[in-house]
């Protein structure tokens, strides 16, 4: 099916670790390191007090070159030990020590490389992406870029936002060349909150509460599988992701 409900157009409506030994194995094996979540709001976010990450990473690269599994699990997150005991960490790594030491001696020449972010949700599914310059917070998500097309998941919601706020002169620059000529923002209106604005609602409860699922990207083409028989489908035109079809 081919998108957004225009006949002459074309357009009309219509997370954790794998399961395979060897994906558990590199789960437990190159764990995340660093995540940082801030909220706005409800409880103030935790500051770091301890060491900073650089430290952090060499220690745990000196733990796994020593066999020093048990120290090495004691650097983990919270999140991670919920999910992995501490049995399970040290018996994944010392049935595979020279996986455990490549991993060390590739961190110790990274370690001093360690990218700091922070993530502020400020509302369903939009955030705000900090990082540390010259050792303080800056903002590195653009503040202006309210409808990205960079890649297909900020297409998607880019895309969603703009139909949820009825910005049809931004929903075109979501459409494929090979239609543009025959869409209007009048057109776009009529048609989405016409007759079908039923479909329209539905389809937008629909991607948004698909917004994290994965996209597959190959070429200048991606598309997001959702729901039981639905697929979006997204286009690479002039550097800027376009949704071909949104179900």
């Amino acid at each position: 099916m081919n998108g957004y409900g225009l006949q002459a157009s074309g357009f009309r409506l219509k997370t954790g670790c794998p399961g395979r030994p060897e994906a558990r194995r590199s789960c437990l094996l190159v764990p995340s390191l660093v995540i940082l979540v801030l909220g706005l709001g409800g409880c103030p976010a935790q500051r770091a007090t301890s060491d900073p990450p650089q430290a952090v990473v060499t220690a745990y690269a000196d733990a796994l070159q020593a066999g020093n599994y048990e120290r090495a699990y004691s650097l983990m997150s919270l999140t991670y030990r919920k999910r992995y005991d501490k049995k399970d960490f040290v018996r994944m790594m010392q049935e595979n020590p020279s996986e455990a030491r490549a991993v060390a001696q590739q961190l110790r020449g990274k370690a001093q490389q360690v990218d700091v972010e922070a993530k502020v949700e400020y509302a369903e599914s939009e955030s705000l992406r900090l990082i540390v310059e010259n050792g303080g917070w800056k903002i590195a998500t653009d503040p202006l870029d309210f409808y990205s097309q960079r890649t297909p998941t900020e297409a998607l919601r880019s895309f969603v936002r703009a139909l949820e706020r009825r910005r049809y002169d931004i929903v075109l620059r979501f459409v494929p060349s090979k239609w543009a000529d025959a869409m209007t923002v009048e057109k776009l209106r009529r048609e989405w909150e016409g007759e079908k604005r039923e479909e329209v609602t539905q389809l937008l409860k629909n991607l948004r509460a698909n917004l994290n699922a994965p996209i597959h990207q190959s070429g200048n083409a991606a598309t997001m599988p959702y729901g039981e028989k639905y697929e979006v489908r997204f286009v690479l035109e002039d550097g800027l992701w376009k949704v071909e079809d949104p179900d």
